[in-house]
C-alpha cells in the first residue's frame, strides 16, 4: 500500500519530495477513509515530467514577423483551429487546474503537456464546451473546475453550478463526478493528518474547505478563489526553471508557446512549418533556397578563394560568396532580381555528394542553406571579415547541438547525426544574416526581409523533420490546434493553466 500511496501522491503534488512523506501512509489512509479515496482518483495528475520536451534551438530563432490572428482562422465542430502554415497568435481564456498552488507570474516558463486524470474527459469537455456556450461566465466555468479537481459532487454544487456542467458536461461525467465526490474531512480526520508532510497536509485542507464552500448556496466567485490561489511569495524551485515563452512541440506536427499574463488570460503562439526544397552542388553546399511562394535565393561560390579552415574542427570549413541573387515574383507574376557581388562568407560543415547536383526534399536544406546570403556583406573588408568572432560562434553552436547528437547515439529512431550537422549548418547561416544586415541595407532592405523569412520557414521545416514531427497527412486536412486537447504545465510549481477556444 505505501508504495502505491507514494507514487500517486508524488504524482498528484509534485513539489513534496519522497522524504517529506511519513512511512506508514497506508495506515494513515485506513484512519482517514477520505485519503484513501483522494489518492486513489485524482482528477488531474499531469506534471511537468508530461510536458512535451522543450526546443531551445528554435528559442534562439528571434521572430522577424508579426503573429496573425488565430481568430481568422476557420474552425472545428469543437472549437479547433485549422491552422495553416505561418505564425499565429491570440489571446485566451485560460483556468486554474490546480488548487493550492499560486498564480502564474510574469517570467514563469509554461510547456505542453497531456491531460491526465481521473476527471480527463471532464476537463476537455468544459474547456471546449466553452466555445459553443458563450453563456456560461467565466468565473462559473472556473469555480466548476474548481469544484471537479476538489472531488465536489456536482448533486453537492450551488444551483448555478449544476446549470453549468449540465451545459457543459454529458450525463455520464456528471455520474462519473457524483460517485467519486469526497466530503468534507472531519475534525477527527484533520487532526490524523498531522503525520503528513506540510504541503501534502494543506492540499488536502484546502480541499476539504473547498467542498464545504462549494455546498453553500450562496457561495461567490471571489470566496472561492481565496481558497483556491495561494497569496504571498511562491516558494523558489529551480529544479526545470525554463524560460518564459519557450517553444515546445505539438504532436500533430506544429510548435506551441503560452504567455499568461494570469491565469485567468494566456497567449497563445503557434508556428506551423512551411516547406523549403534546397538545391546543393558537389559539395553539398546550399545553392539555391525555394520557399512555398517562389521567393528564390541563389548562391554562387568563389573557389577561387580557398575554403578557411575553423580551427578547432576540421570538417567546419568557410567559403566566400561570388555571387547572391534574390528572387521574388513581381507585378504580373514576372520575377525581380536583385543581386550582390564579390561579398560575404559562410561556415558549412562538409558532407560531400558522390555525384551531381540533388534538390533535397526534407534536410537537405539545412546545412548551408542559411549560409547563402548570411556572410553576403562581409567580404567587404576583403578575406574572412569578423573570422574569430564568427569562429567562436561556431564553436558554440556547435555546443548547443550535443543534446541532439546524444540523441542521435541513444534513441532507437532519433536524428541522424548527419541530420544535426545540417540543422546546425542552418543556424551558422542564420548568424551569417545577422552579420551581414548589422548595417544600413539601403534599397536591399525589402529583398533582405524576403530572404530573412525564407531562412525562418527553412530553419523551421528543418526542425519538424528533425523532431519527428508529422510534416505530411494522409488527408487534405490541415493540422488542428483544439485547445481542450492539453494543458500548460509550470516549470517551477506554479498552476497548471487550461486553455479555451473562447
Amino acid at each position: 500500500m505505501r508504495s502505491f500511496v507514494t507514487l500517486v501522491l508524488m504524482a498528484v503534488l509534485p513539489v513534496v519530495a519522497a522524504a517529506q512523506l511519513p512511512r506508514d501512509l497506508g495506515g494513515l489512509a485506513r484512519q482517514v477513509p477520505s485519503l484513501d479515496r483522494w489518492l486513489r482518483g485524482a482528477p488531474l495528475t499531469t506534471s511537468f515530467d508530461d510536458a512535451a520536451r522543450q526546443l531551445p534551438v528554435l528559442d534562439r530563432k528571434e521572430m522577424r514577423r508579426e503573429a496573425r490572428s488565430l481568430r481568422r482562422l476557420p474552425r472545428t465542430a469543437t472549437g479547433g483551429f485549422r491552422l495553416q502554415p505561418g505564425l499565429w497568435g491570440d489571446t485566451f481564456e485560460s483556468y486554474c487546474l490546480r488548487t493550492a498552488t499560486h498564480a502564474p507570474g510574469k517570467g514563469d516558463g509554461y510547456l505542453l503537456a497531456p491531460i491526465k486524470g481521473a476527471r480527463t474527459a471532464a476537463i476537455q469537455a468544459i474547456l471546449q464546451g466553452t466555445v459553443k456556450h458563450p453563456e456560461v461566465p467565466r468565473g462559473d466555468v472556473q469555480m466548476l473546475l474548481w469544484a471537479i479537481l476538489s472531488r465536489v459532487r456536482v448533486s453537492d454544487m450551488a444551483p448555478r453550478l449544476q446549470a453549468a456542467a449540465r451545459v457543459l458536461l454529458p450525463a455520464t461525467e456528471v455520474r462519473a463526478i457524483n460517485a467519486s465526490g469526497l466530503d468534507v474531512l472531519a475534525a477527527a480526520e484533520r487532526t490524523r493528518l498531522g503525520g503528513l508532510a506540510a504541503p501534502v497536509r494543506q492540499a488536502l485542507e484546502i480541499e476539504s474547505d473547498l467542498r464545504y464552500q462549494f455546498s453553500r448556496v450562496d457561495v461567490t466567485y471571489d470566496e472561492v478563489e481565496r481558497i483556491a490561489v495561494l497569496s504571498g511569495a511562491r516558494p523558489e524551485d529551480q529544479r526545470n526553471a525554463i524560460k518564459r515563452g519557450q517553444w515546445s512541440r505539438h504532436p500533430r506536427g506544429y510548435f506551441i508557446r503560452f504567455f499568461p499574463d494570469s491565469f485567468a488570460n494566456t497567449r497563445v503562439e503557434i508556428l506551423v512549418p512551411g516547406k523549403v526544397t534546397v538545391t546543393r552542388d558537389r559539395l553539398n553546399r546550399i545553392i539555391a533556397l525555394e520557399d512555398a511562394r517562389g521567393g528564390r535565393t541563389e548562391t554562387v561560390y568563389d573557389d577561387a578563394v580557398p575554403p578557411r579552415t575553423h580551427p578547432r574542427d576540421s570538417r567546419l570549413k568557410a567559403y566566400a560568396f561570388k555571387t547572391i541573387r534574390f528572387v521574388r515574383r513581381g507585378p504580373g507574376g514576372q520575377p525581380e532580381v536583385h543581386e550582390i557581388n564579390d561579398r560575404g562568407w559562410t561556415f558549412h560543415r562538409s558532407r560531400p555528394r558522390t555525384r551531381g547536383v540533388a534538390a533535397a526534399p526534407v534536410m537537405g536544406f539545412v546545412h548551408a542553406a542559411f549560409r547563402l546570403p548570411g556572410r553576403a556583406f562581409e567580404l567587404l573588408q576583403g578575406g574572412f571579415g569578423d573570422w574569430a568572432e564568427r569562429a567562436e560562434q561556431a564553436q558554440d553552436l556547435h555546443d548547443r547541438y550535443d543534446f541532439y547528437r546524444e540523441r542521435a547515439d541513444r534513441a532507437t529512431g532519433g536524428p541522424r547525426e548527419d541530420a544535426v550537422d545540417e540543422l546546425e549548418d542552418t543556424d551558422h547561416y542564420r548568424d551569417g544574416i545577422d552579420a551581414a544586415t548589422s548595417g544600413d541595407p539601403s534599397d536591399r532592405l525589402e529583398w533582405i526581409i524576403d530572404h530573412h523569412e525564407r531562412e525562418n520557414a527553412a530553419l523551421e521545416w528543418a526542425i519538424s523533420v528533425l523532431e519527428g514531427l508529422p510534416t505530411t497527412s494522409t488527408t487534405d486536412d490541415p493540422p488542428v490546434w483544439e485547445p481542450g486537447g492539453g494543458v500548460a504545465v509550470p516549470s517551477r510549481g506554479g498552476q497548471t493553466l487550461g486553455i479555451s477556444g473562447r
